[in-house]
């Protein structure tokens, strides 16, 4: 014990401060390793949650006793990796989470009994509106939604009732947005789920105030939305044409069109009978003849016989004039062969279009690898313009127009996003090994650089001192030339340069002392040309400590 108190007084205030401070750096490092291998990975159990919902669930995972972590802002709970199942099994029985808005849950934590007619009504809306909200939070663009229906109740002796009405509040995720068929999904759904509820009654907002959906929207309203979904449809399928036509030539990303498309959505019925008077044909002839005859008679000619009874009559009349007539009459029917058309122009007409292109130029690479741009000429673009108007139909005479520009794109990076799994392993697996690791290595570094190199000086130091004051021990060690004579001899006098033998005394007694005996294989080259350098600049001296040495060992 007095031994290792005394080598402390030796090593001095200085030795004893940077080891000190060494080992208390060790220890915090050694305590932080055990801190990070220990601690358990945290990792999410729910994100984006409201604050009702991260309350209950931080009460109930204190229940389970389980560990947890809740970020600053109260959104988004932790727990251990190993809890993860656990947790989210036993929350799924409460119904947690359920987006801050509870369903049919609602009857089980209600007793019927003594429940009157209005309570149960309200609570079937609280109901309906929490089941539909959920539904609702889980599409993929949204964030969270509340669902306020209004559901009239049929009064007693009324013959006339009121539609049922809903409003929906969406709180959409980032910069997401919903496009005319999701409203319209939307929409669909909660009247499909409601009785009596018409999806034109549905009224949608975002948590920006836009109106995406208008309640009440007349037959009007809904054509007029349907014509400009088509008007939008066919501009992007002509703008798709462009740029995958134009794309194979240019390259694919190096074009870009917009189609503006001016459409007459109106519907125009036309009725036409069109005569061909060279078609015609006879249908029907009518033919009338009429002959007459009429003979007058001899009015001077007056007897008694011919007034007689008996007399002959046939003599009256005789001797008058006659007259006859003919008539023909023909008639004929002709049918005019006739056409009828009727023709019902559908809505969606284009009426004038109007094109742009956007091309970029290309480029060469040096031998440096320098890229330099180079515009197209005017001829390319003429080619490009006439192949577009052909993939599209533009027509001049009814005043399209097309521009095909050429201008140097931006560079954008378009590399692809990464696979999160590196063969086959989780990011944070592989992370956590590299940690370890990464700890492991520094200990065995500490070990190697440090402590081993710092216990060397401290037992070499301790020897050292020993063979000082003791000269040759047992083990044959090589004593200080401090103590031989033979350095001091007559080299001072004859080399007529003063300190030469200290100097070369503090050279050896600056090395380390070695046991002779345990000196085994070979000796670095280095080492044996120090001693020739010495042996060079002090023949003298060296002879000297020869012979001491020679004088001792006989």
């Amino acid at each position: 014990m007095n031994n290792f108190f005394d080598t402390l007084r030796k090593l001095g205030p200085a030795r004893l401060s940077v080891m000190g401070a060494v080992v208390l750096g060790l220890l915090i490092f050694f305590i932080f390793v055990s801190m990070q291998v220990t601690s358990p990975n945290m990792k999410i159990l729910y994100r984006d949650l409201p604050t009702e919902d991260a309350s209950s669930i931080s009460a109930k995972l204190e229940e389970l006793k389980i560990q947890y972590e809740v970020s600053g802002d109260g959104t988004r709970i932790m727990v251990s990796d190993k809890d993860v199942g656990r947790a989210r099994m036993a929350l799924a029985q409460e119904g947690l989470p359920n987006g801050g808005s509870l369903g049919y849950e609602l009857f089980d934590k209600q007793s019927s009994f003594g429940t009157t007619n209005f309570v149960q009504n309200i609570t079937q809306v609280r109901a309906m509106e929490g089941e539909l909200a959920r539904t609702i939070s889980s599409l993929e663009s949204i964030k969270s939604a509340r669902v306020h229906l209004v559901l009239p109740q049929r009064e007693l002796f009324s013959r006339e009732s009121r539609p049922a009405s809903a409003s929906v509040f969406l709180h959409l995720r980032g910069a997401a947005q919903l496009d005319k068929e999701q409203i319209a999904g939307i929409q669909s759904l909660i009247a499909s789920a409601v009785p009596d509820l018409k999806s034109k009654n549905v009224s949608i907002v975002d948590s920006a105030g836009n109106l995406l959906a208008r309640g009440g929207e007349d037959e009007s309203q809904l054509a007029s939305d349907k014509n400009e979904e088509v008007r939008r449809k066919y501009e992007q399928r002509m703008t798709q044409t462009i740029e995958d036509l134009v794309g194979r030539t240019v390259g694919y990303g190096k074009v870009r069109a917009n189609v503006v498309a001016d459409m007459n959505f109106d519907q125009i019925t036309q009725n036409e009978e069109i005569y061909d008077p060279q078609g015609q044909v006879v249908r029907s002839t009518q033919t009338v003849e009429d002959k007459n005859t009429e003979t007058q008679a001899d009015s001077n000619n007056v007897s008694v016989e011919k007034n007689l009874p008996g007399g002959n009559s046939d003599l009256l009349g005789q001797g008058g004039p006659t007259s006859a007539s003919n008539r023909n009459e023909e008639t004929t029917n002709f049918e005019i062969n006739k056409t009828v058309r009727s023709m019902v122009r559908e809505s969606g007409q284009v009426q004038k279009m109007s094109v742009a292109v956007l091309v970029d130029g290309t480029y060469t690479t040096d031998k440096e690898g320098k890229k330099t741009y180079q515009p197209r000429t005017k001829e390319e673009l003429d080619r490009l313009t006439a192949l577009v108007s052909s993939a599209i139909g533009v027509d001049t005479k009814r005043g399209d127009k097309i521009e095909v520009v050429n201008m140097q794109f931006v560079e954008v990076d378009t590399t692809p996003e990464t696979d999160n799994t590196i063969m086959g392993f989780e990011k944070s697996d592989l992370l956590d090994a590299a940690e370890i690791l990464t700890v492991a290595i520094m200990i065995i570094l500490v070990v190697l650089l440090v402590l081993q190199p710092m216990v060397g000086r401290l037992l070499a130091t301790e020897g050292g001192k020993s063979d000082e004051e003791g000269g040759f021990d047992e083990q044959g060690l090589l004593p200080s030339m401090q103590q031989n004579p033979a350095l001091t001899g007559p080299s001072m006098s004859s080399s007529g340069q003063d300190g030469g033998g200290f100097a070369v005394q503090e050279l050896i007694a600056d090395e380390d002392m070695i046991n002779v005996q345990k000196v085994e294989g070979r000796v670095k080259a280095s080492s044996l040309k120090k001693v020739e350098d010495i042996i060079t600049a002090y023949p003298e001296e060296t002879v000297s400590v020869l012979r001491g040495w020679m004088t001792q060992e006989s």
